[in-house]
């Protein structure tokens, strides 16, 4: 998709005072999973050497699932594990790099639990904007609650006590997302597929990215961040916006997903880079 005629939109954008969010319960709807997710299929790269539990897992699991919404007979009796198409590494970061969540405190928070868990904050934003858009108060319809969406009983398991607190919830999901980098050995994308479907599911398939279209396209959702993030373009082209901008880019709730949005970074007025989707 061409950026130029959205960073026009954003141009235009009007000069009209946004009101300020209420603080109330924000529902938030990760994926529109009643019609299906299209998917983007790149193109096939050639196989990358694979550890010794990727070999086994090769020999018991098929090479890909099917993408139907609705899982038929066929898929109940033959289900496969998902392929990435791109290998994702975690960079040594210990800073958001100039992002911004719009909130200083919170952004201390993904930077002190990042770095004390040996995870890079830069991760858990990419995981943030895509799991509530930054809502303190953000509630999934299965459950999951707060900035990183934590389900209750992982959130317990990891020590929070108050779900909804900022610091709780950040240094919680740390918590989970460090415990599963230690268990699929440092595998980015196995530690998003377990994050989002639970670690058992990646393990029930072969230590590899379960045949879920939600999770697949999660994986590929929260990659997409996190590349844009970590490019050194992205800083240079991203457009400046006003307050008044911003504003309207993040208040509104966002729609139901059925294709991926486009996911840009602009500059706030305070110099900061916010990853914005439309």
């Amino acid at each position: 998709m061409k950026r130029f005629p959205l960073f026009c939109a954003l141009i235009i954008l009007s000069a009209s005072s946004a009101a300020a969010q209420a603080n109330f319960t924000y529902r938030f709807d990760n994926f529109d999973t009643r019609d299906g997710v299209r998917v983007e299929l790149p193109a096939q790269p050639k196989p990358a050497r694979q550890s010794k539990r990727q070999k086994l897992a090769a020999r018991n699991v098929g090479a890909s699932a099917p993408l139907n919404p609705q899982k038929s007979s066929a898929l109940r009796s033959s289900e496969a594990a998902y392929t990435p198409s791109v290998s994702v590494s975690m960079a040594v970061g210990k800073s958001l790099d100039g992002f911004s969540t719009g909130d200083a405190s919170v952004d201390r928070f993904i930077v002190e639990s990042g770095r004390r868990h040996g995870v890079d904050p830069v991760l858990l934003y990419s995981i943030m904007h895509r799991e509530s858009s930054f809502k303190r108060f953000a509630l999934s319809p299965k459950g999951a609650r707060g900035l990183m969406q934590l389900m209750p009983a992982t959130a317990v398991r990891f020590g929070v006590t108050n779900i909804f607190d900022p610091r709780q919830n950040i240094e919680g999901a740390a918590r989970y997302v460090r415990w599963l980098l230690d268990k699929f050995d440092g595998d980015v994308r196995l530690t998003l597929a377990g994050y989002n479907a639970g670690e058992g599911a990646v393990m029930k398939y072969g230590y590899r990215v379960p045949p879920y279209r939600e999770t697949q396209e999660y994986v590929r959702r929260i990659t997409q961040r996190y590349a844009l993030m970590r490019d050194p373009a992205t800083a240079r082209i991203a457009p400046r916006v006003s307050r008044t901008q911003i504003a309207k880019l993040t208040a509104s709730e966002p729609l139901p997903l059925v294709y991926e949005r486009e996911v840009f970074a602009v500059r706030t007025p305070d110099g900061k880079l916010r990853l914005i989707s439309q």
